[in-house]
Order: C-alpha cells, then structure tokens, then sequence
C-alpha cells in the first residue's frame, strides 16, 4: 500500500464573491477561496479521511476532483498522468476512475426510476451491452454491496435508508471506479445500519483493492475507518498524518482540542462555548483568532512542516525543535 494512486499539490478552489464590495478592486474581495493550496496523496488501497467543520470546503474538494468544479492553480496527478482541467478527456479519465457517494441517498437517487435502472447509469457510456448482459452487471453489483436481487423492480421511496446507500455504492462500483470518494455516507443513517455499511465498505476495499476518501465530521467513524488523516479547517489542511498519530499526538491545537474534546463538527453551539472560536483570521495563521496557544509568530502565516509520520501547519512545532523553543514551550503550557 506504498504507491501513490492519486497526487494533489497545492490545489486552490475559488468562486466569485456574491457579495459587491463597493469601489474595491482587491483580489481577495472579488473570490472567495474555498480550498487554499491543499496538498495530499492517496494510496493504493487505503482509506484516506478529511474531517472539518461545515464549510471548510470538504464537498468542494469532493467535487474537484471529479471535475465539477475547477480549480485555480494545481498539480492533479492520476496514475502519474498530470490532469489538465481544461481538457474533456482529462475529466473523462478523472470520473472514469474516481466516484462518489453523497451523503443523502434519497436526493441522489431518481425516485421514478427503478433500483435496476439506477444501477445501471454507472456503466460507462462507452459499453456497449446487450440487455441480458446490462442485468448480469446490474445483478453482480447489487450482490456486491449485499443488495437482494428482490430489490432490483424496486424504486427508491420503497427502500430503507441503508438499502438506498447500497444502491448508490453499486451504482458507483458497477464502472470499476478505483477510487471512491464517500462524502459523509453514513450521517443519514441509523446507527446500526452505520455500522453495517461500515463494515460493507471495509470488506469490498480489501476485495476489490479500492482506494477510498472518506469525508465526514465524526471522529469515531474516522478513528475506525481510516489509515491516515487530514484535518481540513476554513480552506486549508492545517495537519496531516496517520490516524493513530493524530489521535495520539495531535500538533496543532485545532486538532487537539477537537479529539480532547470528542465533540462532533455538527455540534457548532457546543464546540464554540468550549473554545470561543472565533472567524478564521485572514492575516498570519487562519486559526490564531481561536487558538488557545496563540503567541507572537502566530502574526505571519507559517509554512508546513513535516515531522517523518505527518505534517503540520503550526509555528509551534518549529518553536519546539529548535533554539526558539522556550517561546512555543511557554505557549503550550499556559
């Protein structure tokens, strides 16, 4: 599980501000940057999480890489080959190989259409199948994700919750998608049918060798799904690692304080009483309007570092490793 399937280096999103500011003619008024030079890897057959608050732009960046929205400035690599957003065939390759699975499987899903027909749309327009075989595929991918074939002249409002994410799974996984991104696919869900579809998805990732991105806000289903981790917050990846050295070690006070606390990113009343979190600045560090540890070299924007098993984007970890390190000591203990 070394090699690196899919590689994204500095990738920003922005969009056109709806707000007018009058008579201003600056760059950051006009856009609104929703990711800002976001870098990360995934592997071949691991689970790679993303966790961040409501609108720190984690169903943007779902979206970006199948090519609905484009980014800015970027180096988008698929199997090595550099993807180039302004090319159809690059997006072609891009959703040829990369699907996802949203969060509502009710709003997703054409409730005057059957299950069978449902299933059917992720073949590629490119197969040309015969009817007999259409319902082979259609029936090896319901089989897939457990789905009774009983359920195939079904059509949607007549299934559970879990049967509908079932159905958007084997509609993702009858294309032979190699890397499925899962943007909160179980938060609709009872916690029970959470768990089976939890396991559903760790059993076909060690079957049919997929790679998945796996986007939600709660902590314990990350914890329990995840090989390695980035915690997303206003834009930017603010630390990246393996799940149980960011558990264990977290190095940015985000991160720490949220897996401290063991709250929910939904609970926004309660994560902002606990902490008094404040808007992201716009100056120096994004998070220094909340954070807890904030101390003089919080004013310039710090670089990322890496430490061997992760990264993060704090002056703290540069003030304790090296002669500075007295400052970020004092700062961590009060």
């Amino acid at each position: 599980m070394n090699e690196s399937i899919l590689e994204v280096e500095d990738l920003t999103v922005q969009f056109k501000n709806k707000s007018k500011l009058f008579g201003s003619s600056r760059e950051e008024d006009r856009w609104k940057r929703v990711l800002n030079s976001i870098s990360f890897n995934i592997k071949q057959g691991e689970t790679f999480g993303i966790v961040g608050e409501t609108g720190s732009g984690k169903t943007t960046l779902a979206k970006t890489l199948v090519g609905i929205y484009k980014p800015k400035n970027c180096k988008v690599k698929l199997y090595g080959k550099l993807i180039d957003f302004r090319k159809r065939e690059d997006i072609l390759l891009l959703r040829k190989n990369i699907g996802i699975v949203f969060q509502d499987p009710v709003g997703s899903l054409n409730p005057r259409v059957t299950v069978s027909d449902i299933i059917s749309e992720g073949i590629p327009v490119q197969e040309k199948l015969t009817e007999p075989q259409r319902q082979k595929r259609v029936k090896e991918a319901a089989g897939l994700v457990e789905l009774p074939e009983s359920k195939l002249d079904s059509y949607p409002p007549e299934l559970s919750g879990g049967e509908k994410q079932r159905v958007s799974l084997a509609r993702t996984l009858i294309g032979g998608k190699k890397i499925l991104v899962l943007d909160e696919p179980t938060s609709s869900l009872d916690v029970s049918i959470q768990a089976q579809i939890l396991n559903l998805l760790i059993r076909l990732r060690k079957e049919l060798s997929i790679s998945y991105i796996f986007i939600t806000h709660d902590l314990n289903v990350i914890k329990y799904m995840c090989n390695r981790i980035a915690v997303l917050y206003y834009g930017q990846i603010i630390e990246q690692g393996s799940t149980y050295e960011i558990f264990e070690r977290p190095r940015h006070p985000y991160a720490a304080d949220l897996i401290g606390a063991n709250i929910s990113f939904t609970s926004t009343n309660q994560f902002t009483i606990a902490h008094e979190s404040g808007e992201p600045s716009k100056e120096g560090c994004i998070y220094k309007n909340s954070c807890s540890k904030r101390f003089s070299a919080c004013e310039s924007t710090p670089p990322t570092f890496d430490y061997g098993k992760g990264s993060v984007k704090c002056w703290l970890y540069d003030y304790m490793g090296n002669s500075k390190g007295e400052a970020g000591k004092e700062a961590l203990e009060q």
